[in-house]
């Protein structure tokens, strides 16, 4: 029997700029909103827009439930196919915007990934390469078990300054706490007539934590009612990092030559934590009382360089084997556009599509500590957003809900090759790994918190000057 528990490609989409979006209306236009935000979301797609936002006050970004299906095709044979489906929390953005000394600032709290991946399955199956080894095995159970875990939370303050109607710039300025944890279990049982019993089992863990800061440089400018904008990424400047490393091995029952024990754990560990300079250009088409949104994302590449710095382990050879756990990424281009349709001057109804190219062209994951001989897999995969929805203004609020739908596919190395003396088993089989994911949202604006906090600040600038 198998049995597989799966929530999210973590290990994938960190090479991935737009998997999350941020902001009521941001969400429902698949973050195509470089030249036309109007929502608490400019904080982080164009901090420019900060100067000329209306009645945007505290926002709760647009809450998310997503239900997320993997289906893994082909893991033990051609026929094989395992499905899991969770439903759980997503992505979430808060803050709101004030005016002080004059100017205009807002504060926002984000949570730019929360990504987990968990996939555990088994199987009692015998094939020839089993039979090869042992010609008087009567059963064989295989194991593996898979985890990644990425958590990212900004927290930040926008500022921005109109020199007139047309012409503002703005910067925002996020504190990043990261986390990135991985580990495997892999093992087989052989059981041969007489009781004979072989095993194997390699267990592999990782943890990396970082923190640093990410600034964002927006400005825009109104041509002939269009809206234009642009926006800079720049590279993240990283203040604190470490982390640790883990790798066992245990193979017993094979006769004195082959059966081994090792046990390596190292702390403290120097790492690196990069994300690529970028820079997004939009626009904001009126169309009567609709709008068109159109946007162009370009973020470069990163030279290949070490997540971890993990030393040589011990693996039972006669020499010490090193450890690759490094990263490397292409650069990539994306596009997408969404529609802001007028159908009353209480309801717009929002749709939004958006490409989102994977990144990496090798990456640092519990996928490469796994794989036969520590080789480089390059499981990024590329994803596809589509967004529908409304908004319901009303007297004291608006309020925002709709859907979201990502879908994406990629194969990775089948984790039942077995290459150690003594115990080899070959696996042909390419996996495939299907995703989908259907976000479902609601979010509030409430204008009217946002003058009590700007009202606040303006007494206390009034009894500075008294």
């Amino acid at each position: 029997m198998v049995i597989v528990y799966a929530s999210c490609f973590g290990y994938a989409q960190q090479g991935n700029y737009k998997f999350n979006n941020f902001g009521n209306r941001s969400i429902l236009l698949t973050g195509n909103v470089t030249g036309s935000v109007s929502d608490l979301g400019l904080t982080y797609y164009n901090p420019s827009f900060l100067a000329k936002a209306e009645n945007v006050g505290f926002s709760l970004n647009a809450k998310a439930y997503q239900l997320v299906d993997i289906k893994i095709e082909n893991v033990l044979n051609e026929n094989s196919k395992l499905t899991s489906s969770r439903f759980n929390g997503a992505s979430t953005m808060a803050g709101g915007i004030f005016n002080l000394l004059g100017t205009r600032f807002a504060y926002s709290y984000l949570t730019r990934s929360n990504f987990n991946f968990n996939v555990n399955y088994g199987s009692y199956y015998l094939n020839d390469n089993i039979l090869a080894l042992f010609p008087d095995a009567e059963r064989h159970y295989a194991n593996i078990g898979l985890n990644s875990r990425t958590k990212d939370d900004w927290t930040g303050l926008t500022w921005a300054y109109a020199f007139d109607d047309k012409f503002s710039v703005g910067i925002s300025g996020f504190a990043s706490i990261y986390s990135y944890s991985g580990g495997s279990d892999l093992s087989h049982t052989v059981e041969s007539t007489g009781n004979e019993v072989a095993f194997y089992q390699n267990t592999i863990s990782f943890r990396q934590k970082s923190y640093g800061l990410f600034l964002k440089i927006g400005a825009s400018y109104v041509l002939k009612n269009i809206e234009l904008g642009l926006n800079i990424n720049l590279p993240f400047i990283e203040v604190y990092n470490e982390g640790t490393y883990s790798y066992n091995e245990v193979v017993a029952g094979m006769g004195p030559n082959y059966n081994n024990f090792v046990d390596n754990y190292f702390d403290d560990l120097s790492g690196k934590r990069k994300e690529p300079f970028g820079i997004s250009l939009g626009a904001g088409i009126p169309i009567k009382k609709s709008k068109l949104h159109l946007n162009v994302d370009y973020y470069s590449g990163l030279g290949e360089y070490k997540r971890l710095d993990i030393p040589d382990i011990d693996t039972g050879d006669t020499s010490l084997t090193p450890v690759s756990f490094n990263e490397e990424r292409r650069a990539v281009f994306n596009f997408g556009a969404g529609i802001e349709f007028y159908l009353s001057e209480q309801f717009k109804a929002y749709g939004g599509f958006s490409t989102d190219y994977s990144a990496f062209k090798s990456s640092a994951n519990v996928f490469n500590l796994s794989s036969t001989d520590n080789k480089d897999i390059n499981i990024g995969s590329n994803f596809f957003h589509m967004s529908l929805g409304v908004d319901w203004k009303l007297s004291w609020s608006s309020i925002v809900v709709g859907a979201t739908y990502s879908s994406s596919s990629d194969s990775f190395a089948n984790p039942y090759t077995l290459n150690v003396d003594g115990f080899e088993i070959e696996n042909t089989l390419n996996p495939e790994l299907k995703y989908t994911r259907w976000q479902f949202v609601i979010g509030i604006d409430i204008p009217i918190l946002g003058k009590k906090v700007s009202n606040i600040f303006s007494k206390d600038d009034n009894e500075e000057e008294n």
